[in-house]
């Protein structure tokens, strides 16, 4: 990249990061400032499909179960977040070459992050977007014969709590003062197990990149929300 493509580049980041900041300043100021929750809990659905691959094929990895966030909003629009959640392995089997290879994974999945969130607040519609921080802690269990790894590792379960974060955003409906639905809360969340876990389906990828998916109801507490 030349030195006036670089110098463009910088330019367009800056204008961006620009407009980002006036839009934030701008919807802080147009709404009220009483009108909303000063906290807010929202216990919720969670799916998690992480895909991977080893020797030459792809599997993907599927966790259901449930969770729930607490946010203190700070103003009408920047908010800070705890997420927690919890999930169980289910729909792992792989076929290859036509022979059933059957489940490849048991076990669950638990996620802590905490991070920044910024909503905008318009009618009942409420789009918004956050990054979070924290750790993931898997255990896994291998169930596949056919991959030699249940002989490999006499059963044992793999264990292990990492670093992982999550970028993404949703949008809730406004019910009432004090309830909200959260229709849809989609994100790309990053994990780095590393290549030591004993199990085929786990040590090909030393980075997962995995889409989660929350869903449920958001409780308003103080603010207006109470009212």
């Amino acid at each position: 990249m030349s030195l006036e493509e670089e110098k463009k580049v910088r330019m367009t980041g800056l204008s961006t990061l620009t407009g980002l900041v006036l839009l934030v300043a701008a919807a802080s100021t147009a709404l009220p400032q009483d009108d909303y929750p000063k906290v807010e809990t929202s216990p919720a659905f969670m799916y998690i499909r992480t895909p991977l691959s080893f020797e030459g094929h792809d599997v993907s990895l599927n966790c259901a179960g449930g969770g729930g966030t607490f946010a203190y909003n700070i103003t009408s629009v920047i908010g800070l977040a705890a997420d927690l959640g919890g999930c169980k392995f289910f729909s792992n089997a792989i076929t290859v070459a036509g022979v059933s290879l059957g489940k490849i994974t048991d076990g669950t999945n638990f996620t802590f992050l905490f991070g920044p969130r910024l909503t905008y607040r318009h009618g009942r519609f409420h789009p918004f977007g956050e990054f979070n921080a924290g750790g993931d802690r898997v255990s896994l269990t291998c169930q596949s014969s056919a991959l030699t790894c249940t002989n490999a590792t006499n059963g044992a379960t793999f264990t292990k709590t990492v670093f992982a974060f999550t970028a993404g955003g949703g949008a809730d409906i406004q019910l009432s003062r004090k309830f909200a639905l959260r229709l849809v809360q989609a994100e790309y969340l990053y994990t780095r197990f590393g290549n030591d876990c004993p199990f085929a389906v786990c040590s090909r990828d030393n980075n997962q990149n995995s889409f989660r998916l929350k869903s449920g109801i958001v409780i308003g507490w103080g603010g207006s929300a109470s009212k």
